[in-house]
């Protein structure tokens, strides 16, 4: 391309509708990949009690879709693991673990370890703990109507 073309090309009014175009041909380019990137995985909500002021901090984690061990039963090992922010507690003690999760009949049956049981720095109480628990996953998952938690197959609490 000349010089001469080029400077005709800035005069002539097509140019500015050709930039136009060339950016929204690369947004759409650039949206594809996210959508192809992000596809396989699951919008979900977590919320735990905060650290400062006893209000809660919501985040928001994108988990897989179809994992091997069941999307319930990775939604809770991600809370178990705490939140990415720092100024939250946990909800239970560090090392709690999933032993057994089903659901049956919309009533999710969640058995963790006695891990749970002990109390250490920056963990709300269990009661606590295991309300906000129920919380989460209910509001995650709209098939649940209820959960039922254990500690190692005893029942946590009565209401």
């Amino acid at each position: 391309m000349t010089a001469k073309a080029t400077i005709n090309m800035l005069k002539n009014k097509s140019f500015p509708i050709f930039i136009i175009s060339l950016l929204i041909a690369g947004l759409l380019v650039f949206s594809m990949f996210c959508y192809i990137v992000t596809k396989d995985t699951h919008r979900r909500t977590f919320i735990f009690p905060s650290a400062e002021d006893g209000k809660y901090i919501i985040e928001y984690r994108n988990l897989t879709n179809h994992p091997h061990q069941g999307d319930i039963n990775l939604y809770i090992d991600e809370i178990l693991l705490g939140s990415t922010v720092e100024r939250t507690k946990w909800l239970f003690t560090p090392g709690t673990r999933v032993i057994s999760c089903f659901e049956r009949d919309h009533v999710l049956y969640v058995n963790l370890s006695a891990d749970l049981l002990q109390m250490g720095d920056g963990v709300i109480e269990i009661r606590e703990g295991i309300e906000l628990l129920k919380k989460n996953i209910i509001k995650n998952f709209s098939k649940i109507d209820s959960v039922e938690i254990f500690i190692e197959g005893k029942t946590a609490f009565e209401k």
